[in-house]
């Protein structure tokens, strides 16, 4: 667990917050670069993301690249529409070349962050 940055977030999730999120962790990243880093957002409501959300969101994460090299985990709640757009961001940061997983078992999540 020492070698992991958890955040755990609650409350609304817009893209606002989401973007200064990004920003926070970037910083995080930077100052610990042999951590990975876990987003645990299960107790937050998310406004609807569109893909056009989504993109600008990825495209924010990939100007701070240099940053997050190390593995990403998020754990969200078990639900049929967190999960996709979940997974549409998961597919954009995939593609970008982040290691970046989803969860909704917060023990799987660190399971993976761990390192073996």
């Amino acid at each position: 667990m020492d070698k992991i940055i958890i955040k755990k977030l609650e409350g609304e999730l817009d893209r606002e917050r989401v973007m200064r999120l990004v920003r926070e962790l970037a910083v995080d990243a930077a100052s610990y670069p042999d951590r990975n880093i876990l987003i645990d957002y299960r107790e937050t409501t998310a406004t609807d993301k569109s893909m056009v959300d989504i993109m600008k969101i990825s495209a924010e994460i990939k100007s701070l690249q240099y940053f997050f090299t190390n593995r990403v985990a998020t754990v969200i709640s078990p639900n049929e529409k967190r999960l996709e757009v979940a997974n549409k961001m998961k597919a954009c940061l995939v593609i970008m070349g982040f290691q970046y997983e989803v969860f909704t078992d917060y023990n799987e999540a660190l399971d993976w962050l761990t390192p073996s």
